[in-house]
């Protein structure tokens, strides 16, 4: 494991703490969040505060393009369902004055960390202003894709600063069916993989506008495809140089979607243990993260029993991130896609046409902070990178469409070959209830970006009064 050597307490390190934590109880007082202020207050101060504050014994970083969130939350709570109640950046963020955060909420008055474990969400391109200064036991990467374009540009550029940046006394644990993040940084000899098996909708090639991987990495030659779960995301060879999937550690060998349960067998070979865990979500990308987080629990020491227990004692995908309720016998459901993130909206779309029955579909993807702001402009290119053709399944029978750029996102289902007859459009969350055609469907879903949350639930709440004959106000 691991020790991060950390530099000695100096008083400009001691002013930069005890200020933070002033800052930290000022915010409480005020009862303002505030997350990331201290951790900007306290390497204001001390530039280096990272490299001197205590952190826990164990640490655990998460990155990758999707789904670092659900990951962390879920590792986070099979550890304190297992009575590790772990260090977690919920409320700090995911950059480095988060970490610093974080990091100051939890430390004593003389820079000692309190917590003996830590699960911790990291932005990918933080991977470089974190990781000179701590050294974490294990560095998961969920997968890495062509992300919001004005932030993060293309993928490569993605990998080349996470690969530059992961420690090398770190143990990396990777997505053996990803050959982009999979071959990170080969300065860490210590490395975990996990796998995915079958799954019903997989194809024979990568499906979509945007594949990441349409060339062999190390040689450019032609990829054959036996396996593809999503996006560029599968089991492949290189037909030139015989590149391919390295061998997985803890594999899913099957799902059952009628028990929801999935099996995973550890360390290869048919005759290796498998054990079968409960999961609450069944999309392709909810099963990864919670195979990650399998991997992870599994790696930092925590039972097959302790783990399959905690999930099926209720830990699973968090309600921010995936939520279902029954009004008047239609299921309503939120799904959360990363903003401006083609891959996620996608695979969101993509899990909605599969899903059984008929369905109405109500789009809340513009970012609610710039929409409010008068003074941005938000891009909208990467519609052109999301497969809203998806939506054009027979299944769907309406699309409503809200917000300021509705007229774009209308535009491009047009594009798209959608019957403009199946579409409406509404000015805000509670408008868009009043025209969703509930009663000829069986579901409404609510595809939404993740600073959205709040208003496709009060567009929820407010459809599933009108569906239960309630009174509305």
């Amino acid at each position: 494991m691991p020790k991060t050597s950390r530099k000695p307490k100096t008083p400009r390190f001691y002013a930069a703490l005890w200020a933070a934590k002033f800052t930290l109880a000022a915010l409480r007082l005020t009862r303002h969040a505030g997350g990331q202020l201290p951790g900007v207050i306290a390497m204001k101060i001390c530039p280096d505060f990272l490299s001197r504050i205590g952190t826990p014994e164990h640490m655990v970083f998460v990155t990758g393009t999707n789904g670092k969130t659900t990951t962390t939350n879920l590792v986070a709570d099979l550890l304190a369902a297992n009575g590790r109640q772990p260090l977690i950046n919920r409320e700090g963020g995911n950059v480095t004055e988060g970490i610093a955060s974080t990091l100051i909420k939890d430390a004593t008055m003389g820079g000692s960390a309190r917590s003996s474990v830590s699960v911790m969400e990291l932005d990918e391109r933080c991977a470089r202003l974190v990781f000179p200064h701590i050294t974490p036991e294990l560095i998961v990467v969920t997968n890495l894709y062509r992300d919001t374009f004005t932030r993060n540009a293309h993928v490569g550029y993605v990998y080349d600063v996470v690969d530059a940046a992961l420690p090398a006394g770190s143990r990396l644990v990777l997505n053996a069916d990803d050959l982009i993040s999979g071959r990170l940084a080969p300065q860490c000899e210590q490395r975990v993989y996990y796998s995915m098996c079958d799954l019903p909708g997989d194809t024979t090639e990568p499906e979509g506008i945007v594949n990441d991987l349409n060339a062999c990495p190390v040689c450019g030659g032609h990829l054959r495809y036996d396996c593809c779960h999503l996006g560029h995301i599968g089991r492949v060879t290189c037909e030139s140089c015989g590149l391919t999937n390295p061998a997985s550690q803890f594999e899913a060998i099957a799902a059952d979607y009628s028990r929801s349960t999935i099996t995973v067998r550890e360390n290869g070979g048919a005759a290796a243990p498998s054990h079968e865990y409960h999961f609450s979500a069944g999309s392709v990308t909810d099963l990864y993260n919670l195979l990650a987080a399998i991997t992870t629990a599994r790696s930092l020491g925590l039972s097959a029993t302790q783990i399959a227990d905690a999930l099926a004692g209720g830990v699973g995908i968090v309600e921010s991130r995936y939520s279902e309720v029954v009004a008047g016998g239609k299921r309503l459901v939120r799904i959360a896609s990363k903003g401006e993130n083609g891959m996620a909206c996608s695979r969101g779309f993509a899990n909605i046409r599969r899903e059984e029955g008929t369905k109405a579909v109500v789009l809340m993807l513009e970012d609610y902070y710039m929409a409010k702001d008068p003074t941005s402009t938000e891009f909208i290119g990467w519609f052109y990178e999301t497969d809203f053709e998806y939506l054009a399944d027979p299944s769907i029978k309406q699309i409503v469409v809200t917000g300021v750029r509705s007229e774009d996102m209308l535009l491009r289902l047009l594009l798209a070959g959608i019957d403009p007859a199946r579409i409406a459009q509404a000015a805000d969350g509670k408008a868009a209830a009043d025209v969703v055609d509930y009663e000829h469907v069986d579901t409404v879903y609510y595809s939404h970006a993740i600073h959205n949350e709040h208003v496709a639930e009060e567009s929820r709440n407010h459809l599933a009064h009108l569906i239960e004959g309630k009174e509305v106000a």
